[in-house]
């Protein structure tokens, strides 16, 4: 124990005296004080032309800045805005929506210019690490938290970044690769940010109770645009959401489950959770992403393990009869195909494929033979991949679906997709993520205290199985899934102080927490 606190000593600079401590203030409050001002007249200037065709830039632009400037000052509350910002968007339902945009994108209100192709959220999240960076080195000599994704993230990066590489030098579509790569070089990034952030279980319950609302909201929003199309555009509607946007929703449908069935959830989160499910399970329906129906069944059947192991009663009395009802609500809608039946259509195709509707079926192939093209892609180069901007192989043809515009580069299989396009070290790289994660996410499940504790814990494994099951089928590589599966492993693995799940010699305290001060270092003594 001894060389546990000599350890922890030497990776602990002296504490800065109080006239050091007073200067680096100054004049990291005048570096933001001067950026804020020059940024402000740019955003004014910049207004002044662009007033007439985008009312609300200048707005936009300077409650951008000022976020930025809070991640000096306030950087969990920052993390929770730039979570909220990312859920809330969609390219279909909210198209003027910048934060997760390109500012290249004409119809974003904080469009700036067609050769600018970054988006707000990708300039604050390098500005954000950057930040984060600098306090933990300040504050503890070290410039990341130690964590059991680091490295594995570490070789899914470099990866993703020599198949980029690889993809473009060879000849690949720019444009194609620049689409595909985004969100795997986001996630790595995010999870730094978010495990660094957090320190304790409530910063992580805070944010997923931010996830939550900003899925609502989005939810709210994007039945305000259905409800702005006309009949025919009704009808003609095959989806209403990004594809990706389902499984949030899957997020808010468990969190409620979860919070009905375990001890010591207050009725008023519960009713809460509620009233959110009613606008999030309309849309839900309404999307029609099977997928999802799919992905959501295996996260109930995982939380039926977790429940036996915690509140076996509980289990014996809610399992069966959810069982039951499942069993007459398939009984019911077998054959339906309206969108009160379209979950029982989407567990007939895996339970019963024949007998699925035409355009089931269809889609269903379609899947089998891209998944088959995968496979030829994988064999042709098993180590380095094809990398990105490269379209994957295609030995057996398949149906025409060029409203995708990257349909050749982009299949619905996106976890066999990280092969082919990454190689054999990024696809380790993910399955051991996934691994670590669910291993790690279902022992902090079982070992959480009751109440809200219990019901973040869960969610966090339960997002983490249903994205991977929703990425076996479906396309769900996108930013603002990135930023929930960065805060889902977060949960699973990062530090969430030392009463559960945690090391308490792991050197992850800062000067700004209370615990150097108070009794963590009486801790480490006993």
């Amino acid at each position: 124990m001894a060389r546990t606190i000599q350890g922890w000593a030497r990776t602990t600079p002296p504490p800065l005296s109080r006239r050091a401590r007073r200067a680096r203030h100054e004049i990291v409050w005048w570096l933001v004080y001067v950026t804020v001002v020059l940024a402000g007249l740019a955003i004014g200037m910049m207004a002044l032309q662009r007033i007439y065709f985008q009312p609300y830039y200048g707005f936009a632009w300077g409650c951008y800045v000022l976020l930025m400037a809070a991640w000096i000052w306030y950087p969990r509350l920052s993390l929770g805005a730039m979570l909220a910002l990312t859920l809330t968007g969609d390219i279909v339902t909210v198209w003027w929506f910048p934060f997760a945009k390109n500012l290249s994108s004409g119809e974003s209100i904080m469009y700036v210019s067609d050769a600018v192709s970054v988006s707000p959220l990708e300039i604050m999240l390098v500005w954000a690490v950057a930040v984060t960076l600098y306090k933990n080195a300040s504050a503890t000599g070290r410039l990341l938290r130690k964590t059991p994704l680091l490295y594995p993230l570490l070789v899914l990066g470099v990866s993703t970044l020599l198949g980029f590489v690889r993809g473009v030098s060879s000849g690949g579509d720019l444009r194609a690769a620049i689409f595909e790569v985004r969100p795997l070089i986001l996630l790595p990034l995010l999870y730094i940010l978010v495990v660094n952030v957090c320190r304790s279980r409530q910063d992580y319950r805070r944010l997923m109770w931010v996830a939550l609302v900003a899925i609502t909201v989005q939810a709210l929003l994007s039945l305000h645009y259905l409800s702005r199309l006309s009949a025919t555009e009704r009808d003609a509607l095959e989806s209403l959401n990004e594809h990706g946007a389902a499984i949030g929703a899957n997020l808010v449908l468990m969190a409620l489950v979860a919070s009905l069935a375990y001890r010591q959830v207050s009725w008023t989160i519960r009713l809460t959770l509620l009233a959110a499910s009613i606008p999030v399970t309309w849309v839900y329906l309404i999307a029609q992403r099977r997928a999802a129906i799919v992905a959501l069944v295996g996260a109930f059947a995982l939380f039926g393990i977790v429940l036996f192991w915690r509140q076996r009663r509980t289990f014996w009395k809610v399992i069966p009869i959810c069982a039951v009802v499942a069993l007459g609500y398939l009984g019911a809608f077998w054959n339906s195909e309206s969108t009160a039946g379209f979950p029982a259509q989407a567990v007939k195709t895996v339970i019963a494929p024949e007998e699925a509707s035409a355009k089931d079926q269809s889609s269903d192939f379609y899947r089998l033979l891209e998944t088959l093209n995968l496979s030829a892609t994988v064999r042709s180069s098993p180590v380095l991949g094809i990398g990105f901007g490269q379209p994957f192989l295609r030995p057996f043809p398949l149906p025409d679906i060029s409203a995708f515009e990257f349909n050749a580069y982009v299949p619905h299989n996106s976890f066999i997709w990280i092969w082919t396009k990454t190689g054999f070290g990024g696809f380790v790289g993910l399955i051991y993520i996934v691994g670590r994660s669910m291993m790690q996410g279902a022992s902090r499940a079982r070992a959480a205290p009751d109440g809200e504790d219990a019901v973040v814990a869960l969610t966090g494994v339960l997002f983490v199985a249903m994205y991977v099951i929703f990425l076996y089928v479906d396309i769900g590589w996108e930013p603002r899934n990135a930023f929930l599966f960065a805060l889902a492993m977060g949960l699973c693995t990062g530090p969430i102080g030392a009463r559960y799940g945690e090391d308490p010699n792991d050197e992850i305290a800062s000067s700004n927490d209370p615990r150097i001060s108070s009794g963590y270092d009486r801790l480490l003594v006993l």
